[in-house]
Formats: structure tokens, sequence, C-alpha cells
């Protein structure tokens, strides 16, 4: 199997994003301010740190 390979700066971006406490909480409750904010379209396809997270942290 093909293996991919991530970048150190894409790791650690994706580190960043990973245990900002935003994101922690926007994660853990989805129906908040910051979960609706987190997972709108806008902020999905536009922030380099929540595209690494899921790069990185993506379940297979």
């Amino acid at each position: 199997m093909k293996e991919k390979q991530i970048g150190f700066l894409k790791k650690f971006m994706a580190l960043a994003c990973h245990y900002c406490p935003v994101c922690i909480y926007g994660r853990k409750k989805p129906q908040s301010l910051a979960g609706k904010l987190l997972h709108h379209r806008l902020h999905a396809e536009h922030c380099p740190f929540w595209k690494a997270e899921k790069a990185v942290y993506e379940e297979d």
C-alpha cells in the first residue's frame, strides 16, 4: 500500500488546530456558535489549519 507523505509544516499546522481551545470546543459542541462557525463552508474551505488538521487526523 502507498502511504501518503505529510510534511512538517502541515503536521505543525494540524497540531495547532487540533489543540486550539476554540476548535476543541467547536468539535465537541457543533450546535454552539463556535461549532457553527468552525463547520461553516467559508471556514472549512479557506482555513489552512483546518485543512491540515483534516488531512493529518483523517480516519480511513
